[in-house]
Protein backbone atom coordinates (compact mmCIF):
# COMPACT_ATOMS: atom_id res chain seq x y z
CA UNK A 1 0.00 0.00 0.00
CA UNK A 2 1.45 3.41 -0.89
CA UNK A 3 1.96 5.90 1.92
CA UNK A 4 -0.61 8.22 0.34
CA UNK A 5 -3.31 5.90 1.62
CA UNK A 6 -2.74 7.11 5.17
CA UNK A 7 -4.60 10.23 6.19
CA UNK A 8 -3.26 10.05 9.74
CA UNK A 9 -0.59 8.19 11.62
CA UNK A 10 -0.92 4.64 10.35
CA UNK A 11 -0.33 1.38 12.17
CA UNK A 12 -0.70 -2.20 10.98
CA UNK A 13 -2.65 -4.57 13.18
CA UNK A 14 -3.38 -8.30 13.23
CA UNK A 15 -6.91 -9.66 13.11
CA UNK A 16 -6.71 -10.85 16.72
CA UNK A 17 -5.53 -7.44 17.91
CA UNK A 18 -8.28 -5.77 15.87
CA UNK A 19 -10.93 -7.91 17.57
CA UNK A 20 -9.58 -7.15 21.03
CA UNK A 21 -9.43 -3.43 20.23
CA UNK A 22 -13.01 -3.38 18.94
CA UNK A 23 -14.33 -5.14 22.04
CA UNK A 24 -12.62 -2.50 24.21
CA UNK A 25 -13.64 0.58 22.23
CA UNK A 26 -16.86 -0.13 20.34
CA UNK A 27 -19.73 2.04 21.69
CA UNK A 28 -22.25 -0.79 21.49
CA UNK A 29 -20.05 -2.96 23.68
CA UNK A 30 -19.61 -0.09 26.13
CA UNK A 31 -23.39 0.34 26.29
CA UNK A 32 -23.86 -3.39 26.80
CA UNK A 33 -21.37 -3.38 29.68
CA UNK A 34 -23.22 -0.46 31.28
CA UNK A 35 -26.48 -2.41 30.97
CA UNK A 36 -24.82 -5.31 32.79
CA UNK A 37 -23.73 -2.97 35.58
CA UNK A 38 -27.25 -1.55 35.85
CA UNK A 39 -28.76 -5.04 36.00
CA UNK A 40 -26.38 -6.03 38.80
CA UNK A 41 -27.28 -2.91 40.75
CA UNK A 42 -30.95 -3.79 40.36
CA UNK A 43 -30.27 -7.00 42.31
CA UNK A 44 -29.21 -4.92 45.31
CA UNK A 45 -32.15 -2.61 44.68
CA UNK A 46 -34.59 -5.53 44.70
CA UNK A 47 -33.06 -6.94 47.89
CA UNK A 48 -33.33 -3.66 49.74
CA UNK A 49 -34.63 -3.38 53.28
CA UNK A 50 -37.26 -0.79 54.10
CA UNK A 51 -36.01 2.40 55.69
CA UNK A 52 -37.30 3.16 59.19
CA UNK A 53 -39.41 6.18 60.16
CA UNK A 54 -38.93 8.32 63.26
CA UNK A 55 -41.99 9.74 64.97
CA UNK A 56 -42.74 11.90 67.96
CA UNK A 57 -45.89 12.81 69.88
CA UNK A 58 -45.71 15.99 71.91
CA UNK A 59 -48.88 16.85 73.79
CA UNK A 60 -49.46 20.55 74.32
CA UNK A 61 -50.52 22.13 77.68
CA UNK A 62 -53.49 20.48 79.38
CA UNK A 63 -53.69 17.70 76.77
CA UNK A 64 -50.37 16.50 78.14
CA UNK A 65 -51.56 16.09 81.74
CA UNK A 66 -51.41 12.39 82.44
CA UNK A 67 -50.38 11.60 78.89
CA UNK A 68 -46.82 10.71 77.91
CA UNK A 69 -44.67 12.43 75.36
CA UNK A 70 -43.25 9.92 72.85
CA UNK A 71 -40.23 9.56 70.59
CA UNK A 72 -39.99 6.34 68.59
CA UNK A 73 -39.24 4.42 65.44
CA UNK A 74 -41.57 2.72 62.98
CA UNK A 75 -40.22 -0.10 60.80
CA UNK A 76 -42.05 -2.10 58.17
CA UNK A 77 -41.04 -5.72 57.57
CA UNK A 78 -41.97 -7.10 54.17
CA UNK A 79 -43.18 -10.68 54.32
CA UNK A 80 -42.06 -13.10 51.55
CA UNK A 81 -41.33 -10.32 49.04
CA UNK A 82 -37.64 -9.46 49.05
CA UNK A 83 -36.48 -12.96 48.11
CA UNK A 84 -38.81 -13.13 45.10
CA UNK A 85 -37.80 -9.67 43.92
CA UNK A 86 -34.13 -10.62 44.19
CA UNK A 87 -34.61 -13.85 42.23
CA UNK A 88 -36.37 -11.92 39.48
CA UNK A 89 -33.60 -9.32 39.30
CA UNK A 90 -30.93 -12.03 39.25
CA UNK A 91 -32.62 -13.76 36.32
CA UNK A 92 -32.85 -10.52 34.35
CA UNK A 93 -29.20 -9.79 35.17
CA UNK A 94 -28.13 -13.12 33.67
CA UNK A 95 -30.20 -12.37 30.57
CA UNK A 96 -28.48 -9.00 30.15
CA UNK A 97 -25.07 -10.70 30.45
CA UNK A 98 -26.06 -13.11 27.68
CA UNK A 99 -27.08 -10.16 25.53
CA UNK A 100 -23.61 -8.66 25.96
CA UNK A 101 -21.99 -11.92 24.85
CA UNK A 102 -24.32 -12.18 21.86
CA UNK A 103 -23.45 -8.65 20.76
CA UNK A 104 -19.77 -9.49 21.19
CA UNK A 105 -20.00 -12.36 18.69
CA UNK A 106 -21.73 -10.04 16.24
CA UNK A 107 -18.97 -7.46 16.65
CA UNK A 108 -16.27 -10.10 16.16
CA UNK A 109 -17.90 -11.13 12.89
CA UNK A 110 -18.08 -7.50 11.75
CA UNK A 111 -14.38 -7.01 12.50
CA UNK A 112 -13.43 -10.18 10.65
CA UNK A 113 -15.51 -9.28 7.62
CA UNK A 114 -14.24 -5.70 7.43
CA UNK A 115 -10.67 -6.98 7.85
CA UNK A 116 -11.17 -9.55 5.08
CA UNK A 117 -12.90 -7.05 2.81
CA UNK A 118 -9.95 -4.67 3.16
CA UNK A 119 -7.57 -7.51 2.29
CA UNK A 120 -9.69 -8.40 -0.75
CA UNK A 121 -9.51 -4.81 -1.96
CA UNK A 122 -5.75 -4.65 -1.29
CA UNK A 123 -5.20 -7.94 -3.12
CA UNK A 124 -7.17 -6.74 -6.12
CA UNK A 125 -5.30 -3.45 -6.12
CA UNK A 126 -2.01 -5.34 -6.04
CA UNK A 127 -3.05 -7.59 -8.94
CA UNK A 128 -4.30 -4.68 -11.03
CA UNK A 129 -1.13 -2.72 -10.28
CA UNK A 130 0.95 -5.66 -11.51
CA UNK A 131 -1.24 -5.97 -14.59
CA UNK A 132 -0.87 -2.26 -15.22
CA UNK A 133 2.90 -2.62 -15.19
CA UNK A 134 2.66 -5.65 -17.49
CA UNK A 135 0.41 -3.71 -19.84
CA UNK A 136 2.79 -0.75 -19.76
CA UNK A 137 5.76 -2.97 -20.61
CA UNK A 138 3.75 -4.56 -23.38
CA UNK A 139 2.83 -1.17 -24.79
CA UNK A 140 6.46 -0.02 -24.74
CA UNK A 141 7.60 -3.18 -26.56
CA UNK A 142 4.87 -2.89 -29.19
CA UNK A 143 5.65 0.80 -29.67
CA UNK A 144 9.29 -0.08 -30.41
CA UNK A 145 8.22 -2.79 -32.85
CA UNK A 146 5.88 -0.35 -34.61
CA UNK A 147 8.71 2.18 -34.91
CA UNK A 148 10.86 -0.56 -36.45
CA UNK A 149 8.08 -1.33 -38.90
CA UNK A 150 7.58 -4.86 -37.60
CA UNK A 151 3.98 -4.24 -36.43
CA UNK A 152 1.13 -2.11 -37.76
CA UNK A 153 0.21 1.16 -36.01
CA UNK A 154 -3.17 -0.27 -35.05
CA UNK A 155 -1.52 -2.62 -32.55
CA UNK A 156 0.16 0.31 -30.80
CA UNK A 157 -3.19 2.11 -30.57
CA UNK A 158 -4.85 -1.02 -29.26
CA UNK A 159 -2.10 -1.50 -26.64
CA UNK A 160 -2.43 2.16 -25.60
CA UNK A 161 -6.19 1.76 -25.10
CA UNK A 162 -5.61 -1.35 -22.98
CA UNK A 163 -3.01 0.51 -20.90
CA UNK A 164 -5.35 3.44 -20.25
CA UNK A 165 -8.12 1.06 -19.24
CA UNK A 166 -5.71 -0.75 -16.92
CA UNK A 167 -4.70 2.55 -15.27
CA UNK A 168 -8.37 3.42 -14.76
CA UNK A 169 -9.10 0.01 -13.17
CA UNK A 170 -6.10 0.46 -10.85
CA UNK A 171 -7.32 3.88 -9.75
CA UNK A 172 -10.79 2.49 -9.04
CA UNK A 173 -9.25 -0.35 -7.01
CA UNK A 174 -7.18 2.17 -5.08
CA UNK A 175 -10.30 4.19 -4.21
CA UNK A 176 -12.15 1.04 -3.12
CA UNK A 177 -9.22 0.12 -0.90
CA UNK A 178 -9.27 3.50 0.82
CA UNK A 179 -13.03 3.15 1.36
CA UNK A 180 -12.59 -0.35 2.80
CA UNK A 181 -9.86 0.88 5.14
CA UNK A 182 -12.05 3.72 6.36
CA UNK A 183 -14.89 1.29 7.07
CA UNK A 184 -12.50 -1.05 8.88
CA UNK A 185 -11.48 1.84 11.14
CA UNK A 186 -15.10 2.82 11.73
CA UNK A 187 -15.85 -0.73 12.93
CA UNK A 188 -12.91 -0.46 15.31
CA UNK A 189 -14.12 3.01 16.38
CA UNK A 190 -10.73 4.65 15.90
CA UNK A 191 -10.20 8.36 15.36
CA UNK A 192 -6.66 9.24 16.46
CA UNK A 193 -4.90 6.65 14.28
CA UNK A 194 -5.52 5.01 10.93
CA UNK A 195 -5.26 1.24 11.26
CA UNK A 196 -4.36 -1.12 8.45
CA UNK A 197 -4.21 -4.89 8.12
CA UNK A 198 -0.99 -6.66 9.03
CA UNK A 199 -1.08 -8.52 5.72
CA UNK A 200 -0.82 -6.84 2.33
CA UNK A 201 -2.99 -9.44 0.59
CA UNK A 202 -5.31 -12.31 1.43
CA UNK A 203 -3.27 -15.13 3.01
CA UNK A 204 -3.72 -18.71 1.87
CA UNK A 205 -2.69 -19.87 5.33
CA UNK A 206 -6.25 -19.92 6.62
CA UNK A 207 -5.34 -19.94 10.31
CA UNK A 208 -3.90 -16.41 9.95
CA UNK A 209 -7.47 -15.11 9.64
CA UNK A 210 -8.89 -17.56 12.19
CA UNK A 211 -10.42 -19.85 9.59
CA UNK A 212 -10.13 -23.53 8.78
CA UNK A 213 -8.88 -25.03 5.54
CA UNK A 214 -11.68 -25.46 2.96
CA UNK A 215 -10.70 -29.13 2.70
CA UNK A 216 -11.36 -29.83 6.39
CA UNK A 217 -14.39 -31.83 7.44
CA UNK A 218 -17.05 -29.80 9.25
CA UNK A 219 -20.06 -30.84 11.35
CA UNK A 220 -23.36 -31.43 9.62
CA UNK A 221 -26.08 -28.80 9.55
CA UNK A 222 -28.08 -30.93 11.98
CA UNK A 223 -25.26 -30.99 14.53
CA UNK A 224 -24.64 -27.27 14.08
CA UNK A 225 -28.31 -26.47 14.69
CA UNK A 226 -28.41 -28.69 17.77
CA UNK A 227 -25.33 -27.03 19.23
CA UNK A 228 -26.47 -23.51 18.39
CA UNK A 229 -29.97 -23.92 19.84
CA UNK A 230 -28.42 -24.91 23.15
CA UNK A 231 -25.59 -22.37 23.13
CA UNK A 232 -26.59 -19.24 21.20
CA UNK A 233 -26.60 -16.39 23.68
CA UNK A 234 -29.72 -14.74 22.30
CA UNK A 235 -31.64 -17.98 22.88
CA UNK A 236 -30.13 -18.36 26.35
CA UNK A 237 -31.12 -14.77 27.01
CA UNK A 238 -34.69 -15.43 25.85
CA UNK A 239 -34.89 -18.51 28.07
CA UNK A 240 -33.73 -16.52 31.07
CA UNK A 241 -36.28 -13.82 30.28
CA UNK A 242 -39.02 -16.48 30.42
CA UNK A 243 -37.65 -17.67 33.77
CA UNK A 244 -37.43 -14.07 35.02
CA UNK A 245 -41.02 -13.39 33.93
CA UNK A 246 -42.19 -16.41 35.93
CA UNK A 247 -40.24 -15.22 38.95
CA UNK A 248 -41.80 -11.79 38.52
CA UNK A 249 -45.27 -13.36 38.59
CA UNK A 250 -44.42 -15.02 41.91
CA UNK A 251 -43.12 -11.73 43.29
CA UNK A 252 -46.25 -9.92 42.08
CA UNK A 253 -48.54 -12.46 43.72
CA UNK A 254 -46.70 -11.96 46.98
CA UNK A 255 -47.78 -8.32 46.95
CA UNK A 256 -51.08 -9.62 48.39
CA UNK A 257 -49.30 -10.74 51.56
CA UNK A 258 -49.65 -8.04 54.26
CA UNK A 259 -46.56 -6.56 55.82
CA UNK A 260 -45.83 -6.14 59.52
CA UNK A 261 -45.15 -2.68 60.91
CA UNK A 262 -43.30 -2.58 64.23
CA UNK A 263 -43.37 0.47 66.45
CA UNK A 264 -41.24 1.17 69.48
CA UNK A 265 -39.79 4.05 71.38
CA UNK A 266 -39.37 6.08 74.52
CA UNK A 267 -42.24 7.71 76.45
CA UNK A 268 -42.01 10.12 79.37
CA UNK A 269 -44.03 12.57 81.53
CA UNK A 270 -42.50 15.63 83.07
CA UNK A 271 -43.18 16.59 86.67
CA UNK A 272 -45.69 19.21 85.64
CA UNK A 273 -47.58 16.81 83.41
CA UNK A 274 -47.41 13.54 85.36
CA UNK A 275 -50.23 14.29 87.81
CA UNK A 276 -48.21 13.14 90.84
CA UNK A 277 -45.44 15.66 90.28
CA UNK A 278 -42.88 12.94 89.59
CA UNK A 279 -40.95 12.40 86.38
CA UNK A 280 -42.24 9.25 84.74
CA UNK A 281 -40.56 7.41 81.83
CA UNK A 282 -40.59 4.09 80.02
CA UNK A 283 -40.74 2.41 76.67
CA UNK A 284 -43.46 1.20 74.40
CA UNK A 285 -43.78 -1.33 71.56
CA UNK A 286 -46.48 -2.10 69.08
CA UNK A 287 -47.18 -4.07 65.93
CA UNK A 288 -49.74 -3.91 63.15
CA UNK A 289 -50.52 -5.50 59.80
CA UNK A 290 -50.28 -3.05 56.92
CA UNK A 291 -50.94 -3.20 53.18
CA UNK A 292 -53.84 -5.60 53.69
CA UNK A 293 -55.27 -6.29 50.18
CA UNK A 294 -58.90 -5.50 50.91
CA UNK A 295 -59.64 -2.39 48.89
CA UNK A 296 -57.03 -3.25 46.22
CA UNK A 297 -55.79 -6.80 45.61
CA UNK A 298 -53.17 -6.19 42.87
CA UNK A 299 -55.11 -8.13 40.24
CA UNK A 300 -54.05 -5.87 37.31
CA UNK A 301 -50.38 -6.30 38.26
CA UNK A 302 -50.80 -10.08 38.46
CA UNK A 303 -52.62 -10.23 35.11
CA UNK A 304 -49.89 -8.15 33.48
CA UNK A 305 -47.21 -10.42 34.97
CA UNK A 306 -48.97 -13.41 33.35
CA UNK A 307 -49.03 -11.57 30.03
CA UNK A 308 -45.31 -10.86 30.36
CA UNK A 309 -44.70 -14.62 30.60
CA UNK A 310 -46.65 -15.16 27.38
CA UNK A 311 -44.67 -12.40 25.68
CA UNK A 312 -41.36 -13.88 26.84
CA UNK A 313 -42.33 -17.34 25.62
CA UNK A 314 -43.40 -15.94 22.23
CA UNK A 315 -40.15 -13.99 22.01
CA UNK A 316 -38.17 -17.15 22.65
CA UNK A 317 -40.00 -19.07 19.93
CA UNK A 318 -39.59 -16.19 17.48
CA UNK A 319 -35.88 -15.90 18.31
CA UNK A 320 -35.48 -19.65 17.85
CA UNK A 321 -37.14 -19.58 14.42
CA UNK A 322 -34.95 -16.67 13.32
CA UNK A 323 -31.85 -18.40 14.67
CA UNK A 324 -32.55 -21.63 12.77
CA UNK A 325 -33.23 -19.67 9.59
CA UNK A 326 -30.04 -17.63 9.95
CA UNK A 327 -27.94 -20.69 10.81
CA UNK A 328 -29.25 -22.55 7.75
CA UNK A 329 -28.59 -19.57 5.50
CA UNK A 330 -25.06 -19.04 6.89
CA UNK A 331 -24.25 -22.75 6.57
CA UNK A 332 -25.42 -22.94 2.96
CA UNK A 333 -23.43 -19.84 2.03
CA UNK A 334 -20.35 -21.29 3.70
CA UNK A 335 -20.72 -24.61 1.87
CA UNK A 336 -21.07 -22.86 -1.49
CA UNK A 337 -18.11 -20.57 -0.76
CA UNK A 338 -16.02 -23.59 0.25
CA UNK A 339 -16.92 -25.47 -2.93
CA UNK A 340 -16.09 -22.46 -5.09
CA UNK A 341 -12.74 -21.92 -3.38
CA UNK A 342 -11.79 -25.59 -3.65
CA UNK A 343 -12.69 -25.51 -7.35
CA UNK A 344 -10.43 -22.49 -7.84
CA UNK A 345 -7.60 -24.18 -5.94
CA UNK A 346 -7.89 -27.51 -7.77
CA UNK A 347 -8.67 -26.44 -11.31
CA UNK A 348 -8.97 -22.80 -12.26
CA UNK A 349 -5.82 -21.27 -10.77
CA UNK A 350 -3.46 -23.86 -12.22
CA UNK A 351 -5.09 -23.75 -15.65
CA UNK A 352 -5.21 -19.95 -15.76
CA UNK A 353 -1.53 -19.60 -14.86
CA UNK A 354 -0.58 -22.15 -17.51
CA UNK A 355 -2.70 -20.28 -20.05
CA UNK A 356 -1.08 -16.94 -19.21
CA UNK A 357 2.47 -18.32 -19.35
CA UNK A 358 1.76 -20.04 -22.67
CA UNK A 359 0.18 -16.88 -24.10
CA UNK A 360 3.20 -14.75 -23.12
CA UNK A 361 5.55 -17.23 -24.77
CA UNK A 362 3.41 -17.46 -27.90
CA UNK A 363 3.27 -13.65 -28.18
CA UNK A 364 7.04 -13.36 -27.80
CA UNK A 365 7.51 -16.10 -30.40
CA UNK A 366 4.98 -14.31 -32.64
CA UNK A 367 2.81 -17.42 -32.73
CA UNK A 368 -0.27 -15.34 -31.77
CA UNK A 369 -1.20 -11.72 -32.42
CA UNK A 370 -1.80 -9.02 -29.82
CA UNK A 371 -5.60 -9.42 -29.88
CA UNK A 372 -5.38 -13.10 -29.00
CA UNK A 373 -2.93 -12.36 -26.19
CA UNK A 374 -5.14 -9.60 -24.79
CA UNK A 375 -8.10 -11.97 -24.75
CA UNK A 376 -6.03 -14.45 -22.72
CA UNK A 377 -4.78 -11.67 -20.47
CA UNK A 378 -8.31 -10.39 -19.86
CA UNK A 379 -9.48 -13.90 -18.98
CA UNK A 380 -6.53 -14.40 -16.63
CA UNK A 381 -7.20 -11.10 -14.87
CA UNK A 382 -10.88 -11.94 -14.43
CA UNK A 383 -9.97 -15.32 -12.97
CA UNK A 384 -7.42 -13.85 -10.53
CA UNK A 385 -9.85 -11.17 -9.38
CA UNK A 386 -12.58 -13.79 -9.11
CA UNK A 387 -10.28 -15.91 -6.97
CA UNK A 388 -9.81 -13.02 -4.54
CA UNK A 389 -13.59 -12.67 -4.34
CA UNK A 390 -13.95 -16.42 -3.74
CA UNK A 391 -11.27 -16.41 -1.06
CA UNK A 392 -12.78 -13.35 0.61
CA UNK A 393 -16.27 -14.86 0.48
CA UNK A 394 -14.95 -18.02 2.10
CA UNK A 395 -13.41 -16.09 5.00
CA UNK A 396 -16.52 -13.91 5.41
CA UNK A 397 -18.99 -16.80 5.23
CA UNK A 398 -16.97 -18.70 7.83
CA UNK A 399 -17.06 -15.65 10.11
CA UNK A 400 -20.84 -15.40 9.63
CA UNK A 401 -21.27 -19.09 10.42
CA UNK A 402 -19.33 -18.76 13.67
CA UNK A 403 -21.43 -15.70 14.52
CA UNK A 404 -24.67 -17.63 14.05
CA UNK A 405 -23.39 -20.55 16.13
CA UNK A 406 -21.91 -18.23 18.79
CA UNK A 407 -18.62 -20.09 18.94
CA UNK A 408 -14.96 -19.44 18.22
CA UNK A 409 -14.39 -22.59 16.18
CA UNK A 410 -16.45 -24.88 13.99
CA UNK A 411 -14.87 -27.85 15.78
CA UNK A 412 -17.08 -28.05 18.86
CA UNK A 413 -18.51 -30.81 20.96
CA UNK A 414 -22.07 -31.53 19.97
CA UNK A 415 -23.13 -32.25 23.58
CA UNK A 416 -25.17 -29.47 25.15
CA UNK A 417 -23.47 -27.31 27.73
Amino acid sequence: MPSSFAIQEERKITLQDAIELAIRTNPQMELAKLDVDIARNKIFEANRLQNPSIHTFQNIPKAGVGNPQQIGVDYTIELFKRGKRKETAQAYSLAVSDRQKFLEYGLIADVKKSYVDLLVKKSKYKILKEQEQLTKDLYENIKKEVEKGNLPKTEEIQAKIVLNKSIMQTNIARTETITAQNYFNSVLNTSDINLDTKEDSLPENYSVLMAISPTETTPSLKDIKEYAINNRYDLLMAQKEVFAAKKNLEATRHLRIPDVELTGGYAYQTKGMSGDEHFQSGGYVGASLVNIPILYNFKPEIDNAKIEIQKAELKYEDTKIDAIRNITDAYEKFVIARENLNFYNKEILTNSRELMDASKKSLNDKEIDLTTFLVSKKLYLELMLGYQDALGEYYSSYADLLKEINTDSIHFKVETL
